[in-house]
Formats: C-alpha cells, sequence, structure tokens
C-alpha cells in the first residue's frame, strides 16, 4: 500500500484534475465519483486506481502498489508543495519517501533506516529529524567500545509502519484511519507504465 500526502505551499488546495495530472505525467487519465476501496478493484497497467481526497487544503492518496514512492511521480506531485509518501509491501519492502519544490529530497528504509547522519536531506523533514527513535543508535563516542552491527538489536519490537504513518500524521494532519478506508472517495485512473517514466 502506499500513502501519500501533499501539502500546498501556497495553502490553496490542488484541483482533482491538478492532481491526476501530475500523477499522470500529462498522460491520458481518468476522474472518477467516489467509490469504495473494495469497488475500484485490483490495479491493472491501463487503468492504475488512485483514491485522492482533500483534508483542508491538503491532498491525501492511497493506493494499493508504488505510485507514490516513485522518484519521478514525487517530483511531479511536488511542484509548488511538499510531499510525504510511506510505501510497503507484503515482504516488507518499503520507502518513506518526503520531495519539495519539484526535488526528490529523501527515501529511506523504514525497517533498516540507518542513522540520521546517512540521510542528506533530512534536515528538510524536522518532524523526521526529531524522532530519534526512528533511527538507529548513534555511533559509541569511545573508540575503543564495539559498534552494534545489527541494526535491529533495539527495534526488534518496533512499528516501523506506525511510525510511518504517525510522522506524516505529524508532518501534514492528514491521518489515513479504518474509517477513512471504509469511506468512499473519488478516484483517478492512469496507466502505470506511462505514470512511472
Amino acid at each position: 500500500m502506499c500513502w501519500t500526502v501533499m501539502v500546498p505551499d501556497g495553502g490553496r488546495a490542488f484541483t482533482l484534475d491538478q492532481v491526476a495530472a501530475r500523477l499522470a505525467g500529462n498522460t491520458p487519465y481518468q476522474v472518477h465519483e467516489p467509490a469504495s476501496l473494495d469497488a475500484i478493484g485490483p490495479p491493472e497497467r491501463d487503468a492504475y486506481p488512485i483514491l485522492v481526497d482533500q483534508c483542508s487544503s491538503t491532498t491525501v492518496l492511497f493506493e494499493w502498489d508504488y505510485l507514490g514512492a516513485n522518484p519521478a511521480v514525487l517530483r511531479r506531485l511536488s511542484e509548488g508543495a511538499r510531499v510525504h509518501s510511506a510505501w510497503w509491501n507484503v515482504n516488507a519492502n518499503n520507502l518513506l519517501s518526503f520531495a519539495a519544490r519539484g526535488e526528490h529530497v529523501l527515501a529511506i528504509n523504514a525497517r533498516f533506516p540507518g542513522r540520521q547522519e546517512h540521510h542528506a536531506g533530512l534536515a528538510r523533514w524536522p518532524e523526521l529529524q526529531v524522532m530519534e527513535d526512528f533511527f538507529a543508535a548513534p555511533a559509541p563516542e569511545d573508540p575503543d567500545e564495539e559498534e552494534d552491527e545489527d541494526d535491529l538489536d533495539d527495534r526488534a519490537d518496533y512499528d516501523w509502519r506506525a511510525a510511518c504513518l504517525a510522522v506524516i500524521d505529524r508532518s501534514t494532519g492528514a491521518r489515513l484511519t479504518g474509517e477513512w478506508l471504509e469511506q468512499p472517495h473519488p478516484y483517478v485512473t492512469v496507466r502505470m507504465p506511462d505514470a512511472t517514466r
């Protein structure tokens, strides 16, 4: 699944057509009336569905795949906006991403995030930067102390999925809830091969 949130720089919400055009990469797309998640069916190459809705001036997107984690798509979505995205699949492959002003700033494997200093651009996402428990422990200051090789030693019970959603919530005010997923939302369909270029 992928949860993507767009916060406009000017405080003015993007229209559904503007969001759809950015998702599609200025290739053909269709805008559909509100429907439930169950009603839109599984993604197809020629009719890839993404739920789109507004939360004040913020735009929220939900999909059953990875379009919102694609760097080219994030760059387009972030023209005049800040975009936060959390994606993972059944194998726990994942990305927590941030884009702003047409630049793909940051993509972190939330399960194995490493240390803060490993991520150029982290300073541009202050809400993530202050989540010290998200990252691996800093290197020991004592050069004789051995550094732990296993990034997961202290994180075995850490819920990285919840952490991804929480930092997006904290950064944008948009929250992904079971209630939101049960409600009908407008959706767009794009051609997946065209949209990822």
